[in-house]
């Protein structure tokens, strides 16, 4: 993997240094605050960008306002930190507002264990994020030998005819999901608030099933979040073409995305979330466009595969 940012601009170089910098010392704050013996012991071993600022196919549009978005695997010591959902997502809320960052970052967070078995075993997704990505960030204290500790598996082979049949099994198994949410979604938009409120959560759903589907048919792997916004940055990242299906992000469609995306929680718990049914069938019919998009994108994944395991 390699470990520097030559290809990127000075100013972009700097804004990764501030965006490890902030990771780091949030992390440090967390664990002193937890005062177990335990979370002492926790580490972020490494942080690998990958996407398009690793593939140099990053890009900011001063007049769209629109920009490539940062996505970082950070690699921990500890299943406890993959499971500290509200502490990351701060971290992140806290980079989208520093001054040296102006971009939205994304962290995806495995522990080291997890990352080798998914390399050991073929997985494409982290395959390619260690063949493409770059280290931005490494703990180097070696083990009680003075070797090297935290290695990488070195990426295997996939079998080629279960990568096909598990590609398909997901893209069967969240396709129904996606087009039953959206038409549960569908039949109870244009009601009362409270059943408009329950028409946002489906369509959250519908989503959220749509780029899981596309997600695991195409690398196996969908992280363990119902973010929407998380889960688009991946799911372009992978393939830019299933952005089509949200059209230009102008307003105020950029609103109704963001409505979309608070949906799984406020629509169901807050009293202040609202929404219209001119809202709502504006997400359904992107929803739609969405799973089609997809759809189209996982068969073309399939077919590969299938070539490849006959």
């Amino acid at each position: 993997m390699q470990a520097n940012l030559d290809h990127l601009p000075p100013a972009r170089q700097a804004e990764f240094a501030r965006i490890q910098e902030v990771i780091l010392e949030e992390l440090e704050t967390r664990i002193k605050a937890d005062g177990k013996a335990r979370a002492k012991r926790y580490r972020l071993l490494k942080l690998v960008l990958f996407g398009s600022f690793a593939k140099g196919t990053w890009f900011d549009d001063s007049r769209s306002g629109r920009a490539s978005d940062v996505d970082l695997l950070a690699i921990v010591s500890h299943e406890a930190l993959t499971e500290m959902s509200a502490f990351w997502g701060e971290v992140e809320d806290r980079l989208y507002t520093d001054p040296l960052v102006k971009r939205d970052v994304s962290i995806i967070v495995h522990t080291l264990q997890d990352v080798n078995r998914q390399l050991k075993d073929g997985q494409y997704f982290f395959s390619e994020i260690i063949q493409q990505g770059i280290l931005l960030f490494e703990d180097t204290e070696p083990d009680r030998n003075g070797n090297p500790k935290n290695l990488l598996a070195k990426p295997a082979a996939p079998d080629p005819q279960r990568s096909a049949t598990l590609a398909k099994t997901y893209f069967e198994t969240w396709r129904k999901k996606a087009d039953f949410c959206l038409n549960d979604g569908r039949r109870h938009t244009g009601g009362d608030k409270d059943e408009n409120n329950h028409a946002a959560f489906l369509l959250h759903q519908a989503a959220e099933s749509a780029y899981r589907m596309f997600l695991l048919t195409t690398t196996l792997y969908a992280p363990g979040t119902h973010h929407l916004g998380k889960l688009r940055n991946i799911a372009r990242t992978i393939d830019g073409r299933i952005e089509d299906a949200w059209g230009p992000p102008q307003k105020p469609y950029k609103r109704y995305f963001e409505l979309l995306r608070r949906a799984y929680v406020e629509a169901r718990y807050s009293p202040s979330y609202e929404t219209t049914q001119e809202i709502l069938t504006w997400q359904a019919d992107r929803i739609e466009q969405l799973i089609a998009v997809a759809s189209e994108l996982c068969n073309e994944r399939l077919e590969r595969l299938q070539a490849e395991a006959n």
